[in-house]
C-alpha cells in the first residue's frame, strides 16, 4: 500500500468512525422502542421522550426545514420542523423531507455531544434539506437521521436481496416512505455490490458515497466539487432548464473515483441520473461490473 493510499484511509477511518457511531445510535433507538416494522415514524420515536421533549410544528416558509432548541426556564427541548412540504398531502401524512428533518433533530437530541452543546446554552441552529452541511455536527445528524429511517436491522437485508438500480432505489424509497437521496446514500453503504452515488448540486459534486466492497477493490469516492463527465455537465444544464428525464451513460472510473493503482481508472462505469427537482439535486447512481471490480484485487 502506498503512503499516499495510507493517509487517505486513515482521514478516512476517523472521520467514518463519528459517523458509524452516530448510526450505531439510530439503530440503539431503533432497538430501544422495539422497531421491527417499516416505514419507521419518527414523532412516535419523539413522543417517547416526552416531557423532556416537545415537538412543534408549521408552515416556517423558507426559515429552516427543522430546529431544535433548549429552554432552560422550563428544562426542556423544542423540536420545530417545517410542514411546508406536506400541503398537500392527505392530514397527518408528512413528505420524506419532512420526516427527514423531524429525524435530523432528533439527532441532535439523543446524540450526546449535541444534546450537552445545546443544555450548556450553544445557539440552537437552523437545519435545511439533507446532506448538505459541511460542519460535523450536521453531517453526524443527518447520519443519524438516514439510520432511523432506513435502520441496518429493517433495510441492509432488502438492500442485498439483488443488485441495486435507480429502480430498485425508487421502490425502496416509497415502501419506507424516504427521500430518493437519502435512499440512495444509505442503499449505497449497506450493498455488498460494487457501486457508488453521488449528488450534484450548482454544477458540482457536492456528496458522494461509495460501497464498501468498491472501497476495498481500490476505488475511493473523487474529490467534491469537480465534475469530471462530460455527460454529467450536460445532463446538469439539462436539469437546470427543467429537464427531468432519467439517463444512462457510460463512462470510465477515473471521472468519478480516486484510484491508486494502475489500470483501475480505465474501469468502465455506467451512470444513471435521477432529477429530484425538490432539492435541486441530480443523483447519479454508479455501477462498475462485478468482474472488472474483482480484476482489480
Amino acid at each position: 500500500m502506498t503512503l499516499k493510499r495510507r493517509m487517505l484511509d486513515l482521514a478516512r477511518q476517523a472521520r467514518e468512525k463519528r459517523l458509524a457511531d452516530a448510526a450505531a445510535h439510530a439503530q440503539w433507538v431503533i432497538e430501544s422502542c422495539c422497531i421491527k416494522k417499516w416505514p419507521v415514524r419518527p414523532l412516535q420515536i419523539a413522543a417517547t421522550e416526552t416531557p423532556l421533549l416537545k415537538v412543534r410544528c408549521g408552515n416556517y416558509r423558507n426559515k429552516f426545514d427543522g430546529r431544535l432548541e433548549y429552554h432552560r426556564r422550563h428544562g426542556r427541548f423544542l423540536l420545530f420542523y417545517n410542514t411546508k412540504y406536506d400541503e398537500n398531502l392527505p392530514p397527518g401524512r408528512r413528505a420524506p423531507r419532512t420526516r427527514f428533518s423531524i429525524a435530523h433533530e432528533l439527532g441532535h437530541f439523543f446524540l450526546a455531544e449535541h444534546h450537552e452543546y445545546l443544555r450548556r446554552g450553544g445557539e440552537a441552529h437552523q437545519s435545511r434539506s439533507e446532506f448538505v452541511s459541511n460542519i460535523m455536527m450536521e453531517k453526524e445528524a443527518d447520519t443519524f437521521a438516514a439510520n432511523l429511517l432506513l435502520p441496518s436491522s429493517l433495510f441492509r437485508p432488502l438492500v442485498n436481496e439483488e443488485e441495486l438500480s435507480l429502480t430498485r432505489i425508487e421502490k425502496l424509497a416509497d415502501e419506507f416512505e424516504t427521500s430518493r437521496v437519502s435512499t440512495a446514500i444509505q442503499a449505497v453503504k449497506f450493498s455488498d455490490f460494487h457501486c457508488a452515488v453521488a449528488g450534484i448540486r450548482k454544477g458540482a459534486v457536492a456528496w458522494s458515497f461509495v460501497s464498501e466492497p468498491l472501497i476495498k477493490g481500490g476505488f475511493y469516492p473523487g474529490p467534491r466539487g469537480v465534475l469530471s463527465s462530460a455527460y454529467a455537465r450536460d445532463r446538469w444544464r439539462a436539469f437546470q432548464q427543467g429537464d427531468t428525464d432519467r439517463a444512462e451513460n457510460p463512462a470510465w472510473a477515473r471521472e468519478w473515483f480516486r484510484t491508486y493503482k494502475e489500470g483501475l481508472g480505465q474501469k468502465p462505469v455506467t451512470e444513471q441520473y435521477l432529477p429530484v427537482q425538490v432539492m435541486d439535486t441530480l443523483v447519479v447512481f454508479l455501477n462498475i461490473p462485478e468482474d472488472e471490480v474483482y480484476d482489480a484485487y
